[in-house]
C-alpha cells in the first residue's frame, strides 16, 4: 500500500458517469444546473470516500472543469477529510501531495468521443509527436504517482504513453454529442468508483515520468493579437495553425499551455465572461439573451463538427 497522507482528486466533468446531455457541462445552459453539477459532485464524493477508505488522511479536490461557473462542485456534500482547493497542478510540489486520482476525464482532441477536446475547443497538443490529453498534462505537472483515471471509454483506448495507468470506464460514447453510462444504475457506477479509488491507493497506481528535452507542438487557429501572445510565451510559428517549442522539462510548458489555451479559447470568451453565471438564478436572468442563445447554438454546432475539436 502507498503510504499516502494527502491525495489530490483532480475532477473534470465531461467523463462523469451519469452524464448524457452535453449541455450539462456549461453554466449558460439549464441542464448544467438541473443535473450536471449534481452528477459531477456524486462521482467526486464516491471517489473521495474510496480514497479515505483506502487509507488517505486527506483528500484535496481540484475542480479542473471550466464551465463558466468557477465552482462546479457542491463542496458541502464532500465527506469529512475531503475539501476543495484551487491549487494549480504545477504547484502541487509546494503542498506535500503524495498521489493523484483523475475522475470525470474525457478523450483528447481528434478522438471521436463524447465532447472530446484538449483543455479547450480547437486546440491539439503533441509532445515528441505523441498526441496528448489533459490526463497527460496534469499527471506530468503533479509529479506524483497517478492512482488511476475514471472516465470515458474512448479516453482509455487512446491514452498512448499513459496506457499502463489503471482505468475505470464509467461512460461510453454514442456520438460526439451523446454518451451513455457504462453501469446499469447510478448506484452501481458510484460503487465502482468508490472501490476503484480505494484499490488505487492500496496498490499505489503508476509512476508517471514527465518528458525531458522534448518538442512541444500545438495546432490552433489564432488571430494576429493572439499569435503575438503565443510568440511572447515562447511558441515559434511553423505554419498557418502550427506552433512549436523545445523545452527542457515539463514545468517549462506552463506558460506555453496558458498562451495556447487562451488563444484557442478566444472565440468562446464572450459567452463565458459577459454575464454572471455563478448561480442558477443569475443564469436564468440572462438565459434568453441573444448572446447566450448564440453561445448554446455555437456549442451545439461544435459538437456536431468532430473535425473542429
Amino acid at each position: 500500500m502507498l503510504a499516502a497522507v494527502r491525495v489530490v482528486l483532480s475532477v473534470d466533468m465531461e467523463g462523469i458517469s451519469q452524464l448524457e446531455d452535453p449541455q450539462e457541462i456549461i453554466a449558460f445552459a439549464r441542464p448544467y444546473w438541473e443535473a450536471g453539477r449534481r452528477r459531477m459532485t456524486a462521482d467526486t464524493v464516491a471517489a473521495a470516500e474510496g480514497l479515505l477508505a483506502g487509507g488517505a488522511d486527506e483528500v484535496i479536490v481540484l475542480d479542473n472543469h471550466a464551465s463558466g461557473n468557477p465552482q462546479n462542485l457542491l463542496d458541502e456534500e464532500l465527506p469529512d477529510g475531503a475539501r476543495v482547493e484551487t491549487w494549480d497542478v504545477f504547484d502541487l510540489g509546494e503542498h506535500r501531495v503524495d498521489a493523484m486520482l483523475q475522475v470525470g476525464y474525457h478523450a483528447r482532441a481528434g478522438v471521436e468521443a463524447f465532447v472530446s477536446h484538449t483543455y479547450v475547443p480547437g486546440l491539439r497538443l503533441r509532445v515528441n509527436g505523441e498526441p496528448v490529453s489533459e490526463s497527460h498534462g496534469r499527471a506530468w505537472a503533479a509529479g506524483v504517482p497517478l492512482l488511476g483515471i475514471v472516465g470515458n471509454e474512448q479516453h482509455a483506448r487512446t491514452l498512448g504513453s499513459l496506457g499502463e495507468v489503471p482505468y475505470l470506464v464509467v461512460q461510453r460514447t454514442s456520438a460526439l454529442h451523446e454518451a451513455r453510462p457504462a453501469f446499469d444504475t447510478p448506484e452501481a457506477g458510484l460503487a465502482a468508483i468508490r472501490e476503484f479509488a480505494a484499490e488505487g491507493l492500496r496498490t499505489g497506481g503508476a509512476i508517471i515520468g514527465a518528458p525531458e528535452g522534448y518538442l512541444f507542438e500545438a495546432d490552433l487557429q489564432v488571430d494576429d493579437e493572439h499569435a503575438v501572445a503565443l510568440a511572447e510565451a515562447g511558441w515559434e510559428r511553423r505554419g498557418e495553425t502550427e506552433f512549436a517549442a523545445e523545452r527542457r522539462d515539463w514545468p517549462q510548458a506552463r506558460p506555453l499551455l496558458v498562451a495556447a489555451m487562451f488563444g484557442a479559447f478566444a472565440p468562446w470568451m464572450p459567452y463565458f465572461t459577459s454575464f454572471d453565471l455563478c448561480s442558477e438564478r443569475a443564469m436564468s436572468a440572462v438565459h434568453d439573451d441573444p448572446l447566450m442563445v448564440r453561445g448554446r447554438a455555437r456549442f451545439d454546432e461544435w459538437l456536431h463538427s468532430p473535425t473542429t475539436n
